[in-house]
């Protein structure tokens, strides 16, 4: 039940969430963060088409209830949406990055690129701690996702790295143990998350130990996880921090590996906590939960602070990030390394 929209509508990227209608039925539908709604300017009853991939859904946006979704149109149904998503192998519980298209009329604000000063990447207040005016030249933002997408680390390319980090982790952390060490020590080794000098151990070693400590909690840790809002709306409690670290805690607090961790699992919910980022930011914090709290309510100010910045990224990006804080990610990331 694809339709086709004209070529000239404006095309932009959201994450779609894929659930059922009901706990015991088997029709599906497709759920809209509340944070890609504010974002994008969605409104009640817009008319749009959602391109996943490796198929197409037209639909009416509904914001009534709380939880945004995707409605059918007219002269369609849910039993159709349903039927379009199994045929792509959809079930419930996927989440994926997806293009919009509005099919209305609606005008889309324009996007300027404001003038270029020499020397201007960054603007900072007298406080940099607190982030709240930090301003990205959009320019320099578009620049830095095209590196950041086109360079490798370890010998992959960032962008192959980060699709497999966000398919290892699409069903959540494994119960099965061995798949759970399996799922840590990629974020451990190849992702960058730990540091080998730090341990006394292979890195596999040190990701069975922190498995060891997750795996009795795993199911109150995986909830606390899941529940949590985006961070456009609200950073998470020191409190939940907490408790989602303290696996983390072996032959070192791996701050980096459970940020990493985290991101891969809500992507919107938990930014990444890297050297480079912080540098970027000119942050000074330690590895603890508290430490990344900071980091998380400054990631948020950048956020809000910069819409027009991560819009044109978003565009630069061709639908390569889940969500706008992997976006600032690699922004950050670029700007931390130089």
């Amino acid at each position: 039940m694809s339709t086709s929209a004209p070529r000239s509508a404006p095309t932009l990227s959201l994450v779609a969430h894929v659930r059922r209608l009901s706990k015991t039925g088997s029709e599906l539908y497709i759920r809209i963060g509340n944070a890609d709604i504010a974002r994008l300017a969605l409104l009640h009853g817009q008319a749009v088409e959602l391109d996943l991939g490796n198929c197409c859904i037209a639909g009416i946006i509904k914001t009534s209830g709380g939880s945004p979704w995707l409605a059918p149109p007219g002269g369609s149904s849910n039993a159709r949406i349903t039927a379009t998503l199994r045929g792509a192998d959809f079930e419930h519980g996927i989440d994926r990055p997806a293009t919009l298209r509005l099919l209305g009329s609606k005008p889309q604000p324009t996007i300027v690129a404001p003038a270029r000063r020499a020397n201007a990447v960054v603007k900072k207040s007298q406080c940099p701690s607190l982030g709240s005016d930090l301003k990205i030249d959009l320019g320099d933002a578009v620049r830095r996702v095209r590196k950041y997408n086109a360079d490798f680390y370890k010998g992959c390319q960032n962008i192959q790295l980060d699709r497999e980090g966000y398919d290892l982790f699409r069903n959540g952390l494994s119960a099965d143990l061995g798949r759970l060490v399996d799922q840590l020590a990629f974020v451990g080794d190849r992702y960058g998350g730990a540091q080998r000098q730090w341990m006394p151990h292979e890195i596999s070693t040190e990701a069975a130990l922190i498995a060891n400590k997750l795996s009795p909690v795993l199911d109150h840790w995986s909830r606390i996880v899941m529940r949590a809002k985006p961070l456009i709306e609200e950073v998470p409690s020191e409190a939940s921090l907490a408790f989602l670290f303290s696996p983390f805690n072996c032959t070192c607090q791996w701050a980096v590996w459970a940020s990493k961790t985290l991101h891969f699992l809500r992507a919107d919910a938990f930014p990444i906590l890297d050297s480079k980022a912080k540098k970027a930011l000119s942050l000074n914090l330690g590895t603890s939960s508290r430490d990344y709290h900071t980091f998380c309510s400054q990631i948020r100010r950048v956020l809000l602070a910069n819409p027009a910045s991560l819009a044109a990224a978003r565009v630069e990006d061709k639908a390569q990030s889940p969500t706008d804080i992997k976006l600032l990610d690699k922004i950050l990331y670029q700007l931390g390394g130089e």
